[in-house]
């Protein structure tokens, strides 16, 4: 951290006395200087790049220069210019570094003083001071309105200051009251007492410009006094204010609850001093509440082709959720007053979740607001604060819907399954009711205490797995799952979408620079493992970067980006492609897999090891509670039926099976891996061959059942993508085809099974003789290690 301005100041430095002029940090004024030896000594300082010491003194021309006749506290600058002119005069730039205090002067030649130097620090903001920033600048633009206009640089950069001091100072800088204020402010060190300085000068002089503006206006001599209000407490200008937002709430039309506790607010304030501390924190309120939009509604677009082109135009495939922003439209043209649906996409990341919600608000015309609820942890970021609290707001839903200033957005409540709940409460509880379309008509934030109506926002939730989801929060909404994009959709989207994108995006749009169908697939295979297209995009993004370069350069572009420069521009392949087992042997089954990025094929090593009795099975490869129980299941099911299968009833009191998935760095769990592993167990025991071109997933039960499983999709590309024909699945996904690609579906196989019994004949050969001991011997030393391909969804 680099030190602060006082930190390098010396303990000595030379002094300049002024009359009538505050130099305050941050500030550069241009002096005069006519005495031979102030002179010298700015040209001095200005050629050594020496900073000087700047006091105020009361009345000008005190000599000899004592403490006495000088502030205590001035301000260390820095001689940025100086000039001489031609009628022995210097015209000298001061730029004010900071405050010192004086503690002793040193006389001599030309005189130093002692002094003791303040940084101001940019963490003194805290709820009061920040009430004040904002009730200051609330005044400074008062009396602009009023009559002492700033310019509008000067207003842009009052905004943007977060620290109390500095704004401060910038403002009595503006305002230029008297030399004595600019003293008392700059001598001041700490940042909220002269906040509270700026305050009261801002109320006082607006309280001047309104009586000299009533004063002028012709037949008016003040402004009437509201009725029931206490003689002397308001003035004339706090009666306007009140009186205007008065107005404004009769003319908002509020329900009869909200207009009472308004107007009762209202008749606190005129009963109140503007000095008493709840002043401003009630007129925060009664403003805030009145720029609500509780009647404001955006007109929607209901024409069902308009809004399916839109979609259509930013989106490729995602047909579920098209349907159903369609239907809501339908619905809307035969019921104006329906209430919204609370809708969750749920899918992995880069399919785009996020981006259909701005879509879906362009095709209904209406607007878009997004809140991210990753990390949120508080309860009050939903709810809001109660009032009683120091610094309370609104929460976020009131917040964003106040900034869209309608009361029917489409609000994304994105990463919903990343919501985390700690001691300041549980945000998703807080969810609750504005997730309900029964109660979120009347939906209580803390900081409003009013019931808001929600019940016309669209809201979209998206989240990567639904399992985090509370299971009440989770009821309320409707799902709709988002699986990952097959290799053709991807090749789709990167030319329709990211190429174009990305070539505007970098500067190559009149370039035209093509990708090659072997390049998309070489990206789509080696370069990224995904199931959405968000690397896809970076990768070709990487592309153009470096052809944007070269055209800096001078260089001749290529017109298409082919499969062999691929490992010039973007390095050597990321990931390797599985493929298929080549040949059919014992013990090799082909399973599938799903992961948070796409479907993949697993393989798994199994051998038998001669032991006595106890431990009969050892699980490696980093496997979770979820997967070792379905080894164990197929392991007791297959003991169950040895004499079934043709396998010794002690043939695993003699032996240990080891079953180690590799990439034991990756944790792998799910049911699905029952099936497989249980053929592998058969075909290791028994010696049978299994068909290398059939895939199998499907969770098992004790009894003998396949039982559904998830991620279908996924699992089926992959295979495809490993060159396998057929696929044996439970009976029960067979309905999740629908969601396959045609091409998929034509090209391959599927065989729906209800039982282990019935998936056995499809995939291991007809039995032989059994094995006796020296054949499982011999079979077991040159069968050692075995792979085995497992599902892992």
């Amino acid at each position: 951290m680099s030190p602060s301005p006082a930190q390098l100041l010396p303990d000595r430095l030379p002094i300049l006395t002024l009359h009538n002029i505050v130099i305050f940090p941050f500030l550069a004024v241009t002096i005069t200087a006519r005495r031979h030896e102030d002179i010298e000594l700015l040209l001095e300082c200005q050629q050594k790049n020496e900073l000087i010491a700047i006091a105020s003194q009361p009345r000008a021309g005190i000599l000899p220069l004592t403490y006495d006749n000088i502030h205590p506290v001035g301000t260390a600058c820095r001689v940025s210019r100086a000039k001489l002119n031609g009628d022995s005069q210097l015209e000298a730039v001061l730029e004010g570094i900071c405050r010192i205090s004086f503690l002793r002067l040193l006389t001599g030649k030309q005189p130093q003083a002692l002094i003791a130097g303040y940084q101001e620090s940019l963490h003194h903001s805290n709820s009061t001071t920040q009430m004040l920033m904002e009730s200051s600048l609330s005044l400074l633009k008062a009396c602009c309105a009023a009559g002492q206009p700033l310019p509008e640089s000067a207003t842009n950069l009052l905004d943007r200051i977060n620290n109390p001091g500095h704004l401060a100072d910038l403002i009595v800088i503006y305002l230029q009251p008297s030399f004595t204020i600019q003293q008392q402010a700059l001598s001041l060190i700490n940042p909220g007492d002269r906040l509270k300085l700026v305050h009261q000068l801002l109320y006082e002089s607006r309280k001047q410009l309104n009586q000299k503006k009533n004063l002028n206006r012709p037949g008016t001599a003040r402004w009437p006094r509201q009725a029931g209000a206490q003689p002397g407490i308001q003035n004339e200008d706090e009666n306007e204010e009140l009186i205007e937002l008065k107005k404004k709430i009769d003319e908002l039309e509020l329900d009869e609850q909200i207009h009472k506790t308004l107007t009762k607010e209202l008749n606190r304030l005129e009963r109140m001093n503007p000095a008493a501390p709840d002043y401003h924190n009630i007129l925060h309120y009664v403003e805030y509440v009145s720029e609500l939009p509780w009647k404001d509604e955006t007109r929607e677009n209901l024409d069902l082709k308009q809004a399916e082109k839109v979609l259509n135009e930013d989106h490729f495939g995602l047909d579920k959720i098209k349907e159903r922003i369609l239907e809501h439209l339908a619905v809307r043209q035969l019921n104006k007053d329906m209430k919204g649906p609370i809708i969750c996409l749920v899918g992995p990341p880069g399919v785009g979740k996020t981006s259909l919600g701005k879509s879906i608000a362009r095709a209904m015309g209406r607007k878009f607001i997004r809140l991210s609820l990753g990390g949120v942890h508080d309860e009050a970021e939903i709810r809001g604060h109660r009032r009683t609290y120091l610094g309370a707001m609104p929460g976020k839903i009131i917040q964003e819907i106040k900034r869209a200033g309608s009361r029917n957005p489409v609000f994304m409540l994105d990463e919903i399954d990343k919501l985390g709940h700690d001691f300041r409460g549980d945000p998703a509880s807080a969810l609750l009711e504005v997730m309900d379309p029964e109660q979120n008509n009347s939906f209580t934030d803390h900081y409003l205490n009013l019931p808001f109506d929600l019940s016309r926002v669209l809201f979209i939730a998206t989240a990567n797995q639904s399992d985090p989801i509370p299971a009440p929060l989770l009821d309320r909404m409707e799902i709709i799952t988002l699986p990952g994009y097959s290799e053709e959709e991807k090749k789709s989207i990167a030319h329709r979408y990211l190429l174009d994108r990305q070539r505007e995006n970098h500067g190559l749009k009149e370039e035209r620079i093509a990708f090659t169908d072997e390049a998309l697939n070489s990206i789509i295979d080696h370069y990224t493992r995904e199931s959405g297209v968000r690397n896809l995009e970076k990768m070709i993004g990487k592309i153009m970067r470096k052809c944007a370069r070269d055209k800096v350069a001078g260089k001749t572009l290529p017109k298409s980006i082919t499969s062999r420069s691929l490992g010039k521009l973007l390095g050597p392949t990321r990931h390797h492609k599985e493929l298929a087992a080549a040949d059919s042997r014992v013990g090799i089954v082909t399973g599938l897999a799903w992961t948070p990025t796409g479907g993949d094929i697993l393989f798994i090593e199994a051998a038998l090891i001669k032991s006595e009795k106890g431990e009969n099975l050892t699980l490696t490869g980093s496997l979770g509670e979820v997967m070792k129980e379905s080894a164990r299941t197929a392991l007791s099911y297959l003991r169950s039926l040895s004499s079934t299968y043709r396998i010794e009833g002690d043939f695993f009191d003699k032996h240990l099976v080891h079953i180690h998935i590799p990439s034991g760095s990756i944790p792998k769990d799910g049911p699905s891996a029952g099936l497989a592993i249980f053929l592998t167990l058969l075909s290791l025991a028994s010696g049978r061959i299994v068909n290398h071109q059939i895939a199998v997933t499907g969770e098992i039960s004790l009894s003998g059942r396949v039982l559904p499983v998830g991620g279908i999709k996924e699992k089926v590309l992959a295979a495809r993508r490993a060159g396998i024909k057929s696929i044996i699945l439970p009976r029960e996904n067979l309905k999740n085809l629908d969601d396959l690609p045609p091409t998929a579906r034509d090209e391959m196989n599927f065989y729906g099974v209800d039982t282990i019994d019935e998936a056995v004949p499809l995939v291991i050969d007809s039995p032989g003789p059994t094995l006796k001991e020296g054949q499982q011997k011999n079979h077991r030393e040159e069968n050692l290690s075995i792979s085995v391909p497992i599902s892992a969804g």
